[in-house]
C-alpha cells in the first residue's frame, strides 16, 4: 500500500527563527535488538535521536528533525523533553510508529526486519515539504539513513534552497537496485558518511581505498568510510588517513553509524577538521553501544542537564 503524503503543518516555538548549528534530519524509532545469545530488548531508537545526543555531547548547537507516529510513548517524550532535546516543531504523522527487529550474529552481522513495511518508513521519513524555513538557515544538515524517495528528494533540493554544509549518510538495505540514483545524490553533499558495506555496494571497488577515491570522484569534499571497531578512512584534499578506534563489547551497536555522524557533524562544523572530526564521532559511538538504543546517550544527556540546572 502507497500512502497519499498529506502536507505537513509545522508550528515554530518561541525561539524557532534561530535555528541550531546542525539540524539531524532522519527516522524516530521504536527498536527490538535481538543479541546472539537470544537476549530481546526493545528501547527508543531512531538515527535522528542518536545523531542528535552525539553532536550535543561534544557541544554542538543540535536539533532534530523526523516525523512522530500517533502511538509514540508520551514517556518517551518526556525523557527526550528532560534531556533538552524536545521536538521544536509539532511534526507527526496519523500512523503508527517505525518499528524495526535487527538481529545480530556472533561476528556482529545483522539483519534488519522493517515491521511495518518500506512504503511506511518512507512516509514517516522526511521530504522537502516536511523542511520548516528556519532549518533552511542552519549552518550544517545532517542527512541520514531514511526511505531512498525520501532521499532521493531532500538532498537535491537542499543544495538547491540551503546554503549548509550537507553530510549525508544512506540506509544500506535500500541501496540495492538503486545504485545509481543513489550515486548521484552523493555529489549533491558536502561530506560523504558511508559505511564499508555501503561503499562497496556503491562502487563494486576492490578495496576501500579505491571506492573512497571512486565516490570522491562524484564530487563531495569529502568521503568518510566507517568501519565500525576498525575505526574509519577519510579521503580529503586527496588524501587518504586510517583513523583508529579503541574497541569495546558491546551492549548493542545499533545506533553507533548515528551517533558517529552526528559527533562527527557538530564537531567538522565547529572545526573544519575531518580528522578531528573523526575521533569524535568514534569517541560518541563507543559509548552509544554502551547500553539498549539511545539509553546510554539520553541518560547521559539528561544527567549533564540536571548537573547545571
Amino acid at each position: 500500500m502507497i500512502f497519499a503524503r498529506e502536507p505537513s503543518h509545522l508550528s515554530t516555538d518561541a525561539d524557532g527563527d534561530a535555528p541550531a548549528d546542525l539540524v539531524c534530519i532522519g527516522n524516530v524509532t521504536i527498536d527490538e535488538s535481538v543479541q546472539p545469545d537470544g537476549v530481546r530488548r526493545e528501547a527508543l531508537g531512531g538515527d535522528a535521536i542518536f545523531a542528535v545526543l552525539a553532536a550535543r555531547h561534544v557541544g554542538g548547537r543540535a536539533d532534530w528533525l523526523a516525523p512522530l507516529g500517533r502511538d509514540f510513548p508520551a514517556a518517551l517524550l518526556d525523557r527526550l523533553e528532560r534531556a533538552g532535546i524536545a521536538q521544536r516543531h509539532d511534526f507527526r504523522r496519523d500512523l503508527e510508529s517505525v518499528r524495526n527487529v535487527i538481529t545480530y550474529d556472533a561476528h556482529g552481522n545483522r539483519v534488519w526486519d522493517l515491521v511495518t513495511g518500506r512504503d511506511h518508513f518512507d512516509w514517516m521519513s522526511v521530504h522537502p515539504a516536511d523542511m520548516p524555513d528556519a532549518y533552511l538557515r542552519a549552518r550544517g544538515c545532517l542527512l541520514l539513513a531514511m526511505s531512498v524517495p525520501s532521499q532521493l528528494a531532500l538532498t537535491p533540493w537542499l543544495r538547491a534552497h540551503s546554503d549548509a554544509t550537507i553530510y549525508l549518510d544512506l540506509e544500506e538495505d535500500g541501496i540495492p537496485g538503486h545504485e545509481e540514483a543513489l550515486r548521484g545524490i552523493v555529489g549533491a553533499c558536502d561530506v560523504f558518511l558511508p559505511s564499508e558495506i555501503e561503499a562497496f555496494r556503491l562502487t563494486g571497488a576492490a578495496d576501500l581505498a579505491a571506492a573512497a577515491e571512486e565516490l570522491s570522484a562524484l564530487g563531495p569534499r569529502t568521503v568518510v568510510i566507517k568501519r565500525a571497531a576498525r575505526g574509519c578512512l577519510v579521503l580529503e584534499a586527496g588524501r587518504l588517513t586510517e583513523v583508529p578506534t579503541e574497541p569495546v563489547v558491546p551492549v548493542d551497536p545499533t545506533g553507533a553509524g548515528d551517533a558517529f555522524c552526528g559527533a562527527f557533524a557538530a564537531t567538522h562544523l565547529r572545526t573544519g577538521d575531518a580528522i578531528a572530526a573523526a575521533r569524535a564521532g568514534s569517541s560518541v559511538a563507543r559509548l552509544a553501544i554502551g547500553g539498549y538504543g539511545v539509553e546510554t546517550l539520553l541518560d547521559d544527556a539528561i544527567h549533564r542537564r540536571e548537573r547545571v540546572s
